[in-house]
């Protein structure tokens, strides 16, 4: 089974058909999850994307783009990881780490550890941070 970790940019790519990467991107979803592919993500990567898609799209349409999130973790098609107290003490220590990056959000840091604990390479994202890092994460576009 194909593991992706799914990044604020590839949720903001599905849900707005005026961005760029919405079709291609969307595309990869649906094969994901045909294949019985899994996505993960976290709590607070779903916490920026809808700060992002608010400025982007009609709320409604937020809406119902994460209730289709919620419903589909209830169904265990996604997997939704929450930041608890031990992981977001591991992303600040990143954010020491790497201060020398401050283009590299704490919402990203803390996908960081994430991934790490979960063994995730693959993530959909066209952010290159994920690579700056070296931790060994691919960004898939």
């Amino acid at each position: 089974m194909k593991i992706v970790f799914f990044d604020s940019w590839g949720w903001v790519a599905i849900a707005n058909k005026d961005d760029n990467h919405h079709d291609r991107v969307y595309s990869f979803y649906k094969d994901l999850l045909l294949s019985k592919g899994l996505p993960v993500t976290t709590d607070y990567i779903l916490a920026e994307t809808i700060t992002f898609l608010r400025a982007k799209i009609d709320f409604r349409l937020v809406d119902i783009f994460i209730e289709a999130i919620l419903d589909a973790v209830k169904d265990n098609r996604i997997i939704l990881e929450k930041i608890d107290e031990k992981r977001w003490i591991r992303a600040w220590e990143l954010s020491k780490k790497y201060r020398d990056k401050s283009y590299i959000s704490f919402f990203d840091l803390s996908s960081f550890v994430v991934m790490k604990e979960l063994r995730i390479a693959d993530v959909l994202t066209n952010d290159r941070h994920f690579e700056d890092v070296g931790m060994g994460f691919r960004k898939l576009f």
